[in-house]
């Protein structure tokens, strides 16, 4: 931080700090609440995901399942990159435009927002049908109905994440993970084990019509809810445009993020053309279930990213320091602890799948490790996100994405699945050693679950008493 951008306030009182850690403990007192609640539904939804994969494994089999993984993985892809970055932009606009007041930019940002994802995710699911349908003759053969099928579900993908930022930048924890993380799941087997049960054959194709289904439901559904809900806060509000800002802004988050799922998706894709649809079938069900670590963190970081931009626009270095030390030990022990029970019963789960499933116990057990040590580190990509310093989470992504895809070359041909788990997660717990020594930097926070001795920040970032935060493009959002 420049000199300049300090704003110094007076010596805090006795009372002032006491006020500062109630404050403080009441924030993760939410988080608390609000994360049990967030982790209830993604027990259930979890439980509803997982029990849907099993199901489908053993409907399609794992040649077809394997069809289905590969294609299931380009939509969540594609999804993600035509929000354009307005799904993870909205964390960081939403909750500031709230605490500070700015009601007309809030409800500008949202209208702006859906129209821009809408129109680019028709555009781009039509030139994808277009490219596919020109390269029939490259592409797999059975991978091209699949895949042109598959594309039809991305403008609702797509939509679905986008309502689902938009209730969580809210907070409204229900409304934002229900409709995605429990009822489409549910959809998913209740579409595909009806079919089953009149007699039909359940393929790749099927499970992807069924993922169509479940999506428009469950989109229309949360895009109602989140519609009412914002009402309430808007409806007498005259939208004011800053297009052009949250555009470059949404711009780089969309490159944080099209980096950050090549890094966590590169393995199926790869594996996908260099392997076989078994291969890709055996893998996805140890990253589903060595994927369960994830979601102790992906609980607290639900609801602790919008109080990261809450707390940066509002408080102190001193209040955030604590604030991620709590949320990191709240997401690393349990993630441990998780991991030891998946360790000890992986070949047993693995083996619901179906036959020849339990191969994945050796690449399940990297998994789990990368997972736990990623959570060791939890938040460091949302507090430079959130901050103002997207572009060092972009350019480290950027890097750790090459690795990655350079690592996977080399191994998977040589190991296989296993080869592909292992450059995954060298390339990632390699980005989180960057971006951890780049929130100290930049931020001056130490996000390691082990603290460490006093000087806990880099000296250029040592905060004053009374010291507020700023970032970048403050006075600009």
């Amino acid at each position: 931080m420049r000199p300049a951008d300090k704003i110094l306030d007076p010596p805090a009182t006795t009372f002032q700090r006491l006020a500062s850690a109630l404050t403080a403990k009441r924030n993760l007192y939410a988080i608390l609440i609000s994360a049990s609640q967030v982790l209830a539904i993604r027990l259930v939804g979890a439980a509803l995901t997982y029990a849907s994969m099993i199901c489908l494994a053993r409907w399609l089999g794992s040649y077809d399942f394997g069809i289905y993984a590969y294609v299931f993985v380009i939509v969540t892809l594609l999804g993600l990159a035509l929000s354009f970055g307005f799904n993870s932009s909205g964390l960081r606009f939403v909750p500031s435009y709230l605490a500070r007041k700015k009601l007309r930019r809030l409800s500008g940002f949202l209208t702006q927002s859906y129209k821009i994802v809408l129109g680019l995710s028709v555009l781009g699911a039509l030139l994808g049908a277009v490219l596919v349908f020109a390269l029939r003759d490259v592409i797999e053969s059975y991978y091209v109905v699949p895949l042109l099928v598959g594309l039809l579900c991305v403008p609702v993908w797509t939509l679905l994440c986008q309502f689902e930022a938009t209730a969580r930048a809210f907070g409204w924890v229900h409304v934002a993970y229900i409709p995605g993380f429990i009822l489409r799941p549910l959809l998913v087997i209740i579409f595909v084990g009806g079919l089953v049960l009149l007699g039909g054959k359940a393929d790749a194709v099927g499970a992807l019509w069924a993922l169509i289904g479940a999506c428009a439901i469950a989109a229309l559904t949360q895009g109602l809810l989140v519609y009412f809900g914002v009402r309430q806060h808007l409806a007498e509000v005259k939208p004011a445009f800053h297009t052009r800002h949250w555009f470059t802004i949404s711009l780089s988050f969309l490159m944080i993020d099209g980096f950050r799922m090549v890094l966590d998706n590169t393995d199926v894709l790869m594996i996908g053309r260099l392997l076989d649809p078994h291969s890709v079938a055996v893998y996805f069900a140890a990253i589903r279930t060595g994927g369960l670590v994830a979601f102790v963190s992906f609980s607290m970081m639900a609801l602790a990213v919008p109080k990261f931009a809450e707390i940066h626009s509002t408080g102190t270095t001193r209040e955030l320091q604590k604030f991620v030390s709590e949320v990191i030990q709240l997401m690393f022990w349990p993630s441990l602890l998780t991991a030891g029970v998946l360790a000890a019963i992986g070949p047993f789960v693995l083996s619901l799948f179906g036959p020849g499933f339990a191969m994945g116990y050796p690449t399940m057990l990297v998994i789990l490790a990368g997972l736990v040590l990623r959570s060791a580190t939890g938040p460091v990509e949302y507090l430079l996100n959130v901050t103002g310093h997207h572009r060092d989470t972009m350019y480290v992504y950027a890097l750790a994405a090459a690795a990655n895809i350079a690592l996977s070359l080399v191994l998977i041909p040589a190991f296989g699945i296993f080869g592909a788990a292992i450059a995954t997660y060298t390339a990632m717990l390699g980005g989180n050693a960057c971006l951890y020594l780049l929130v100290r930097k930049r931020l001056g926070v130490n996000a390691f679950v082990f603290p460490f001795k006093s000087a806990a920040y880099f000296p250029a970032a040592e905060p004053e008493p009374g010291q507020r935060l700023t970032h970048p493009q403050e006075a600009a959002s």
